[in-house]
This record gives structure tokens, sequence and C-alpha cells, in this order.
């Protein structure tokens, strides 16, 4: 009976041994898997915080309802003239606009690609007629077609980035202001950047009219 008892003692020992050294496994592996949830937490948080938007801080994208976009708007083109001038730009439009002239000049192009082409607006005379920008083999023309307006003094056609001719390219003086006639426009113009058609009263400094040639 006593080597019976001491074989129960034995498997017991050896069972707490075995019970014993896997509960250190399990506790262990359940200690990592726990450290690993709060680095991971951590990170989590610590990426979330990084990146967060502040309710208060303006939004870079829209715009502020107080500071709205600035508009691009065709203003009179006799705002700010001091009135005796203003009366002076009346008189001598007055006395040449019925001065006009007609002509039609033909496209001598070999190869012509037109590029761009628009309708002509009314600023503060009116006008018809289209404007057209054509290459011909590297070369570059503006071309008025079914063009009338009335004449005015030292009228030029300029090529400008804007309407108010702040930047331009001075074409010459206006040919005619009827009919169809051809401006050669000078080589290595950007006519990608001087793409508003302006017909410009250069003493007065008043836009008659213009055509946006952007492409």
């Amino acid at each position: 009976s006593s080597i019976l008892t001491c074989a129960r003692l034995r498997i017991q020992l050896i069972t707490f041994i075995f019970h014993a050294f896997f509960m250190k496994i399990f506790f262990i592996w359940l200690g990592v898997l726990l450290l690993l949830g709060v680095i991971g937490f951590g990170i989590y948080s610590y990426v979330v915080s990084r990146n967060e938007i502040v309710a208060d801080d303006p939004s870079p994208i829209v715009q502020d309802s107080e500071d709205p976009v600035e508009e691009a708007v065709v203003t009179d083109p006799l705002e700010g003239m001091d009135e005796q001038t203003k009366q002076q730009y009346k008189e001598e439009v007055t006395k040449m606009q019925d001065q006009g002239n007609e002509v039609n000049e033909p496209m001598n192009a070999k190869n012509p690609t037109i590029l761009s082409q628009a309708e002509f607006e009314a600023r503060a005379h009116d006008v018809t007629g289209q404007a057209l920008l054509i290459n011909d083999q590297g070369i570059l023309t503006l071309r008025f077609e079914d063009f009338e307006t009335i004449n005015g003094p030292d009228l030029h056609i300029y090529l400008s980035r804007d309407l108010k001719a702040k930047d331009y390219v001075d074409l010459g003086k206006i040919k005619a202001t009827k009919g169809n006639v051809n401006y050669s426009i000078p080589r290595y113009t950007d006519v990608t950047k001087y793409h508003q058609v302006l017909v410009w009263c250069v003493p007065f400094g008043v836009l008659f009219s213009s055509a946006d040639l952007n492409y």
C-alpha cells in the first residue's frame, strides 16, 4: 500500500508541475498579447491625432463667405475719366465715327490652320464680326472676318493679356472699320498668353471692342 501511495503522490506531483508549466506559458502569452494591444492602440491614437482636422481652423479649400472670390468684371470704359476728357473723347468719336473705310484682303496662305476663333464683343461701341488666329507653316496671323465697327481717334489692334491693356503686343493701327483684314503677329509672340484681341483707342485709353482667342 505504501508503494501505491508513493505512485499516486508522484502522479499528482507530475500533474501539478505539468499544469503549472502550461499556466505559466498561458500567462506569458496573455501578457505579450496585452502589451501588443497597448502598443497598437498607442500607435493608432498618435496617427489619428496627427491627421486630425480642427474645426476652428479655416479650410484651405472652402472660401470664407466674408471674403468672396473677386469676379472678372468688365467696367464702363469711360469710368474714371474726368468730365472734360470724356467730353473731348465724345466729340472726337462723333467727328470720326462716319470716316470709316472698307477693306477686303484675301487670306494668302498655303496651308492655313485655324487655331482659335471668337466673336467680337462690344465694349464702348457696337461691333460685329469674328477674330481668327491662323497658323500657316509657323507664321501666325490675326484675321478679322465680316468685321464692322465705328471709327475713332487713333485706333490700334492689341493682343493683350487682359481687357485693360496692361501688358500687350501692338499689331499696329486698325486697317479697316469694315471688311476682312489680316494682321501679322510678331514672331515668338506667346498667343496663349496674349489671347485677348482689343480694338483700343490709344489717346483716351478706351476699349472699343474685344474678342477672346483663348484656347
